[in-house]
């Protein structure tokens, strides 16, 4: 019952989300991080693409091939999200998009499973694809005993680079194999299906998978 459901959802994410960029947007409003009608449609289209895929490879069951499958089809449509808004928290709001009502159905519905752990891994993917070492210099000289006379700083927008979507995507995939064995012990799986060289293998199949589908669904770099 899931399968043909999860399929149409990926038809249905799949068309909406060609309309809106065929449309070519725009999709961002005014100043960071504003977004447009046609933005925030788009986020819930990728977020249908995302429930879809979820429901097509359903719960792993075990780190092979389980893992990295879920991995490579839930951060395909954080990287179209990503590629296309332009826009650092596109790839969390579309986990968000698709996790608070997952999450409600399955506490309303005990025999539905809670759905993967995909926050934490997208938040990864996030950093990845868009902290700076520029980044880590402010955040020091906010540190109280750091003083320094105020300056003004041009501020210039975030290239996306094909090689930071790679970079953020394999973070994701070490991520999800590295929180989703416990969340599935706790859930009451065998912790030995959970453990072994299996894991690490698993972990590795998933970064570099991700890091694959993140290069190609990348695009061309954006700028410098």
């Amino acid at each position: 019952m899931t399968a043909p459901l999860g399929v149409a959802l990926l038809l249905l994410g799949g068309v909406a989300t060609w309309r809106l960029v065929r449309g070519r947007g725009p999709f961002r409003a005014g100043p960071w991080p504003g977004l447009s009608a046609q933005g925030a449609e788009l986020l819930l289209s990728c977020a249908v693409l995302l429930a879809g895929g979820q429901l097509v490879v359903g719960n792993p069951r075990g780190p092979l091939p389980d893992l990295p499958l879920l991995s490579v089809l839930a951060l395909a449509p954080l990287v179209l999200a990503t590629r296309i808004v332009g826009a650092p928290g596109a790839a969390a709001a579309v986990c968000g998009a698709y996790l608070l009502p997952r999450t409600l159905v399955s506490l309303l519905v005990p025999s539905i499973e809670p759905p993967p752990l995909l926050l934490v891994p997208a938040i990864a993917f996030e950093v990845g694809v868009w902290l700076r070492a520029s980044d880590i210099a402010s955040l020091a000289q906010t540190w109280p005993r750091q003083r320094s006379p105020w300056r003004r700083h041009r501020r210039r927008p975030r290239r996306l680079k094909r090689w930071r979507i790679s970079f953020g995507g394999a973070l994701f995939g070490l991520v999800l194999a590295a929180v989703e064995p416990p969340f599935a012990i706790l859930l009451g799986a065998d912790p030995a299906v959970w453990s072994g060289p299996s894991i690490v293998l698993a972990g590795a199949w998933s970064a570099g998978g991700c890091a694959i589908v993140g290069a190609a669904l990348s695009g061309r770099d954006t700028g410098p």
